[in-house]
């Protein structure tokens, strides 16, 4: 579908696996504006080949209730490139059966974002949709790609696809030393700093800012008051449970990056 310049980007993203269908089809009405259907870590090796044979339909299902459907890859040189083909190949043309946003992980250098534009070109041309029409977003969750940042997201000729990026907080944790089982408040204010440089970042060079997920029950709100001060407008969420809070708690949308093109999504 084409959106007009007053349209608004996603706030909550919801990861979920992709080859479990009853959870997929709850997505539809948990109160996410975008679902993500996580080849990388949600999604089991042996059950990534369902989950993309599913996603055409699914896409299109997801559109028709304003939902972006999208996919984080794995790392292209490990399967993501040929998961990439074969979700395009799928949607048969139909741009609406397509990914909205495709995310890449571990991204540390300008060379994977490079890379990536290069393929989701690729797939454009290979399957005559829109030039453009293939949205990447960048995961940085390691010391080394947060310490890049600015250089990442600046504009540039060869990323022009790039919307915008997620700091994966779980695996920039174990990056910095921190466990799993330390105290939630040292690990959030160890963070804190990273997740201010991806704002600062975002907001630099109008990318979209993606929070990483809150995975304790309690402190969302506390956490997500202090989100938004930063200038984060979006966040993903892997506890649907949260959906509902969130959307009391985030700020208002923000309006596409693009506001003198039409964008196809």
């Amino acid at each position: 579908m084409t959106t007009s310049v007053d349209q608004t980007l996603p706030q909550r993203w919801l990861f979920v696996p992709g080859d479990d269908a009853v959870r997929l089809d709850a997505t539809l009405e948990s109160g996410a504006d975008a679902i993500v259907v996580d080849l990388e870590e949600f999604t089991a090796p042996e059950g990534r080949a369902l989950a993309i044979s599913r996603f055409a339909e699914f896409a299109r299902r997801a559109r028709r209730l304003h939902l972006w459907p999208a996919v984080r890859l794995n790392l292209l040189e490990q399967g993501g490139r040929e998961e990439l083909a074969a979700l395009i190949t799928n949607a048969m043309g139909d741009i609406t059966a397509c990914p909205a946003a495709v995310f890449l992980p571990a991204v540390e250098c300008r060379e994977h974002l490079v890379t990536l534009d290069h393929a989701l070109a690729e797939q454009e041309r290979l399957h005559q949709l829109p030039t453009g029409s293939l949205k990447g977003i960048a995961t940085l969750e390691s010391q080394a790609g947060l310490m890049a940042v600015d250089e990442l997201l600046a504009p540039a000729t060869d990323t022009p696809r790039l919307l915008g990026a997620l700091i994966g907080t779980g695996d920039l944790a174990l990056d910095l030393g921190l466990s799993t089982t330390q105290d939630p408040t040292l690990i959030t204010e160890t963070l804190k700093p990273w997740r201010v440089r991806l704002a600062t970042a975002c907001r630099t060079h109008q990318r979209l800012a993606i929070d990483g997920p809150w995975r304790w029950k309690n402190g969302l709100g506390t956490d997500q008051h202090w989100a938004n001060q930063q200038g984060f407008k979006a966040r993903c969420v892997i506890h649907p449970e949260q959906l509902e809070a969130l959307s009391d708690l985030m700020p208002l949308a923000m309006p596409l990056l693009e506001p003198t093109s039409r964008t196809h999504f």
